[in-house]
């Protein structure tokens, strides 16, 4: 089954001082395709960060302070994905069967956010475990097949910050299973900048991993203030066969110091979904 992950009155939040030490963020997403195949496509995901020194927030976005000050991190991620097929008809041995397939993946993620100067190092190492299940009803009786993968990933990239608040990095991204390897080229950029003195900024970042699938995604987001935000973004996914390309408009919002609330919804022509979220620092 094709799969994407994707990885969808306010008013200006009066500044103070305020540093946190860790994040937690939760969400939610919904897929649909457009393909006749596909007839469910969850995910859920979680993650905790925990920063070397309290991340200040005062006179800067929220949802980019940890940038902006260069804070080092570690960080680790769950994320659990479902996705299940509508009934086709498929050959099981000599017979035409009436069949169904389903797929879960469990996947966990430890990663490490070094500044130091202008100089930038992300490394990370990932797990998961995909298991593919296919029942199929046959001369009245049923049959069921399962096959299990597991799949160590990781990733590596060094940057340089040869301005303030611009991010150029570059690695390797890539994964290894008892049946197949594979490095993609990895690069990433990101930029921050003022646009006035009544707090608004602009956040434009690319990222993407170039090999046997190219993934690229190009994303803005324009801060009214330091707790609302609007943006939009595109990927493109590639494999020399077929590709799927999709549009993103998103939303956070920090109704206050601790707490955010965000929302994205994508479309495309093969795909449409809405992903919704949380955040926490203390």
């Amino acid at each position: 089954m094709k799969r994407v992950f994707i990885a969808c009155t306010l008013a200006t939040l009066t500044m103070s001082s305020f540093a946190y030490d860790a994040q937690i963020e939760g969400g939610f997403t919904y897929l649909n395709h457009d393909d006749d195949f596909t007839k469910t496509d969850h995910q859920l995901d979680a993650k905790a960060t925990f920063y070397f020194s309290p991340v200040q927030t005062k006179s800067a976005p929220l949802n980019e302070a940890a940038f902006l000050g260069n804070v080092s991190n570690l960080y680790g991620t769950y994320r659990y994905n479902f996705l299940e097929s509508e009934n086709y008809i498929d050959m099981f041995g000599a017979h035409n069967a009436i069949a169904k397939s389903e797929r879960d993946i469990h996947s966990v993620v430890g990663g490490l956010e070094y500044f130091y100067q202008q100089f930038y190092v992300n490394g990370e190492i990932g797990y998961s475990q995909l298991q593919d299940q296919t029942v199929a009803h046959v001369n009245g009786g049923k049959e069921k097949y399962t096959h299990d993968v597991d799949v160590t990933t990781y990733r590596a990239l060094v940057g340089f910050m040869p301005v303030s608040n611009l991010l150029l990095a570059a690695g390797v991204d890539g994964y290894t299973t008892d049946e197949d390897d594979q490095a993609n080229l990895a690069l990433k950029a990101k930029y921050v900048t003022s646009l006035g003195q009544s707090g608004q900024y602009l956040n434009v970042e690319a990222e993407g991993t170039f090999g046997d699938l190219d993934q690229f995604t190009l994303a803005t987001d324009y801060y009214f203030n330091y707790a609302f935000s609007l943006g939009a973004s595109y990927t493109l996914q590639d494999d020399n066969h077929s590709n799927i390309d999709f549009f993103s408009v998103r939303s956070q919002y920090f109704i206050n110091q601790n707490l955010a609330l965000g929302g994205e919804v994508c479309f495309g022509d093969d795909l449409q979904g809405v992903h919704v979220n949380a955040t926490y620092r203390f």
